[in-house]
């Protein structure tokens, strides 16, 4: 039987504001000037501390009188803008997140930028406005803030706020994507790694040639270096490549490892590559039991080609008992999403009476719509069926039209119905008889 071949696609990000990716641990230790574009001194940030910013040189307490600095009010404003921002700590509202944040922007606290980018994407405290919001994302990106990047990378990537530019979004993204110095909320330098999803969407340009040449070998670097971080859809995108050894040497154990790492992470569309390898790869890693259990796993995600895959292995007691009801139900489950090969074996169930009554006419509208999709073994049917006049007038013309149909895909019984036919007498014999 002609099996369903799978058509991987790759997935596609939304834009997001939580990025998932490990930010070093920001060193909360103030130091003495806020001015972003100063040559900030590891050692200064790390030698003032609680200490020297409130006791003098003689140990003695400055005193609350002391007013604080434009840097410490920038913070408290970011820190109180924050908590306002999440609802965490105090209760959600967005008027004064957005006071707060803008406040703290002005003064030259660039982290604020990338909050009034969100606040302007997502229309929170005001109306969505996304022209202002890559403005915004724009200052936070200049001064290597990694998220920023990356939203500039899909604002132009996808023409948000602005017209697609896709040498802008690779240009964004491959500076998201790479480990990078930044500054803490201290204005203290810290290190930066690079964002998953930027990685991913490097990936998929050089896979396509979007925005920049198409390098096999660099999509299956930058798909690498997002499934280290475990990016479910860039381990599904590694798998396929280590299949085909497009970019990247082939290795089949490394597949179905970045497989299954995906699948269990809920990927449908891996879940059901990972089925397929138990189900019909090499004798060793063929496991029925494995396969039935993650079809299962896809097929309640929706997708159909697992339906017409649990429909066989129910069929021919693969991974489960024998079931021909079993079969007939995820066959039509996958007959209604317009899978022809659950058509087939529909109507073999219907022509034989396979855990439901012979019903021949059921059998002659499914082999006539998986015929149309050019399978010999319903062409051939449908050819006997013209031949008996089952469900259907008598017609050895058409007949013989299904059995050579079939016949030119190499269906070695539709070659034997064909010459049978060719000798029989033509239907006018009594007319050349009496002429």
């Amino acid at each position: 039987m002609q099996l369903k071949k799978i058509v991987l696609v790759l997935l596609q990000l939304g834009l997001v504001s939580a990025i998932g990716v490990a930010i070093a641990k920001q060193n909360e230790e103030p130091i003495r000037k806020i001015n972003q574009n100063q040559n900030i001194s590891d050692q200064n940030c790390l030698k003032e501390t609680f200490w020297t910013t409130w006791f003098d040189n003689s140990n003695q307490f400055k005193g609350f009188g002391v007013p604080p600095s434009q840097k410490e009010i920038s913070k408290a404003q970011y820190r109180f803008a924050e908590n306002y921002h999440t609802g965490k700590v105090l209760t959600k509202d967005y008027q004064r997140a957005l006071d707060l944040f803008t406040r703290a922007a002005n003064s030259g606290l660039t982290h604020a930028n990338f909050k009034l980018g969100l606040i302007n994407h997502y229309g929170q405290g005001k109306a969505k406005n996304l022209s202002e919001a890559y403005t915004y994302y724009e200052k936070a990106a200049l001064h290597n803030s990694p998220e920023a990047q990356f939203n500039l990378g899909l604002m132009n990537r996808y023409g948000l706020g602005r017209n697609k530019d896709q040498y802008k979004a690779y240009e964004w993204f491959s500076k998201s994507a790479k480990d990078q110095t930044s500054v803490d909320i201290n204005q203290c330098k810290i290190k930066t790694v690079g964002v998953t999803e930027a990685q991913f969407n490097l990936a998929q340009m050089h896979h396509y040639g979007i925005g920049t040449i198409k390098d096999m070998t660099l999509a299956a670097k930058w798909y690498e270096k997002s499934a280290e971080n475990n990016m479910k859809e860039a381990q599904f995108n590694l798998a396929k490549l280590l299949l085909s050894g497009e970019g990247i040497n082939y290795d089949f154990d490394r597949a179905m490892e970045n497989y299954k790492l995906a699948a269990e992470q809920g990927l449908a569309e891996a879940q059901l590559n990972l089925a397929q390898m138990y189900h019909y790869g090499p004798s060793y890693i063929q496991d029925h039991l494995k396969a039935y259990a993650w079809y299962k796993k896809s097929a309640k995600q929706g997708m159909y080609e697992a339906e017409f895959n649990l429909g066989l292995m129910a069929h021919y007691g693969r991974g489960t008992n024998q079931d021909y009801v079993q079969a007939m139900n995820h066959y039509i489950k996958a007959s209604a999403k317009s899978i022809p090969e659950a058509d087939l074996n529909i109507a073999f169930l219907h022509h034989y009476g396979l855990g439901t009554a012979v019903n021949l006419d059921k059998s002659f509208e499914y082999f006539t719509k998986a015929a149309k999709h050019n399978f010999p073994q319903a062409q051939y049917h449908l050819g006997l069926i013209y031949q008996n006049g089952q469900s259907v007038k008598k017609d050895l013309n058409q007949a013989n039209y299904w059995f050579e149909k079939a016949a030119e895909q190499n269906l070695d019984e539709a070659k034997l119905m064909t010459a049978a036919l060719a000798l029989r007498e033509p239907n006018d014999v009594d007319f050349y008889k009496v002429n």
